[in-house]
């Protein structure tokens, strides 16, 4: 089905349900009346945070350590020979472990939608972008009624 009311890049909205999208195509539609609760907040982006926090920590810990290394060899008066590589070895890792790091804590406007056993996080970023909340909003309020509760705007 391609006519829907509202659409965004994880999801799409239409007179049957919420439809969850994966490559603009949908894999599964939620009924309204299965719905047993839906909200704006700002939740984190991954699925799996502490998989990801936990090898940002581990890839920052082993750039450290190869730095704290590189810094010996430099004071080190008996050295003479210092290899590019092990100059440069410590950025990439210190880059993605940043990296890492930074979309495990990183919180951004999701809704999220309560199903019976399971929790569906939506990422709002492209409907407020487009500046389509307050419409995504009303329509929510429309279908859910008191199912549905908003932030009082405090997730954009």
């Amino acid at each position: 089905m391609s006519n829907y009311d509202i659409r965004a890049k994880d999801f799409a909205l239409s007179v049957e349900g919420v439809h969850l999208l994966r490559n603009r195509f949908n894999y599964k539609t939620i009924s309204f009346t299965d719905i047993d609760n839906a909200r704006f907040t700002r939740a984190v982006e991954t699925k799996r945070v502490t998989l990801t926090l936990v090898v940002g920590v581990i890839l920052t810990g082993f750039a450290v350590i190869q730095i704290i290394g590189v810094i010996r060899t430099f004071n080190d008066p008996a050295e003479r020979v210092i290899y590019i590589e092990s100059i440069v070895l410590p950025v990439l890792p210190l880059l993605l472990g940043g990296y890492c790091i930074y979309i495990s804590v990183k919180k951004v406007p999701s809704l999220i939608i309560e199903v019976k056993n399971e929790k569906h996080t939506l990422s709002l970023q492209d409907i407020i972008k487009n500046g389509g909340l307050a419409q995504l909003e009303a329509y929510l309020k429309t279908k859910l009624g008191s199912k549905f509760s908003d932030a009082n705007g405090y997730i954009a």
